[in-house]
């Protein structure tokens, strides 16, 4: 639609410039024509002649229409030249849409932050909200417009740091390889007790730009879980204590369903793990949910 339009607007400045004489002449032989999707409009002059050339148009690459007239010497010139099929789209940068979208697209953004909470955990295992968070970092993806849709199917990869921390009276503990829940020592001062899970992401989404400023994703996100480990601090007879263990059996491939909607570079985000975090061989059984923010998502 936008080329079209860019098509009509330089034939209309061009038939607008046209001498009284041959404007005259042109009443008597009235002629619109179309392109659709043109690759180029291009406008030059000489002396008082105006050459208009439109290269390429739906279905046919290899088109070429060139016009020639005769115009006022104060006539204007305009050159149009298409978007190019990809485009990269940084996220500090203004993210105005156009009418016209590339067919693909590369996608940089920057993070999130968020609470996370342990479902469906065993007894004892009370993962403090307000001190659980999730960690998205950059993630670069490919998009893919079908058309000129709003809608549009995006792959990327990323980077996620979970951690389920308590703050209560019960600690993570690691005993011949298993992953436990125990007690502190009598009279301990308790900092925390946390399980982090680190993960390389990949994100399956299906996006649709509302508005000029309003995207709504949804889709899941495909975690490969390279690293957990355990970290435990508490204070006894005025001693610092640290504990960490790593190796935990997590599960290595987990899925997550996300939701996102964004308003310009501010978004929010929603994620339901329906997988289990551990091996339950080797540690409790429990799911994750999520929710936070984003900046230049």
């Amino acid at each position: 639609m936008k080329r079209t339009a860019s098509a009509l607007v330089a034939w209309i400045m061009a038939t607008a410039a046209l001498t009284p004489a041959v404007a005259q002449e042109t009443e008597k032989h009235q002629e619109q024509v179309t392109f659709e999707r043109p690759d180029f409009v291009t406008l030059q002059t000489s002396g008082d002649t105006m050459t208009v050339s439109v290269q390429g148009k739906a279905g046919n690459p290899d088109f070429l229409y060139k016009r020639q007239v005769t115009l006022a010497s104060d006539a204007p010139v305009v050159t149009k030249e298409r978007q190019a099929d990809w485009d990269f789209d940084l996220p500090f940068k203004n993210r105005k849409r156009h009418v016209r979208r590339p067919k693909n697209k590369v996608r940089l953004h920057a993070f999130g932050l968020g609470l996370v909470s342990a479902l469906q955990a065993p007894q004892g295992m009370d993962t403090d909200l307000g001190a659980s968070y999730e960690v998205m970092g950059p993630t670069l993806e490919w998009a893919y417009y079908p058309g000129n849709s709003p809608l549009n199917l995006s792959i990327g990869v990323g980077l996620n740091w979970k951690n389920y921390r308590m703050t209560g009276h019960t600690r993570f503990l690691k005993q011949d390889g298993q992953v436990t829940l125990g007690s502190y020592p009598e009279g301990a001062d308790v900092k925390f007790s946390r399980l982090k899970v680190f993960s390389w992401t990949m994100p399956v989404m299906l996006n649709y730009d509302l508005s000029r400023d309003w995207d709504f994703s949804i889709g899941p996100v495909v975690n490969f879980n390279t690293h957990a480990s355990l970290k435990t601090r508490y204070t006894l007879n005025g001693e610092k204590y640290k504990e960490t263990e790593k190796e935990l059996h997590q599960n290595r491939v987990t899925v997550d369903l996300m939701a996102h909607l964004s308003f310009r570079s501010i978004g929010f985000y929603a994620k339901y793990a329906p997988c289990k975090v551990l091996n339950t061989e080797w540690g409790p059984d429990f799911r994750a949910l999520s929710f936070g923010m984003t900046l230049w998502w």
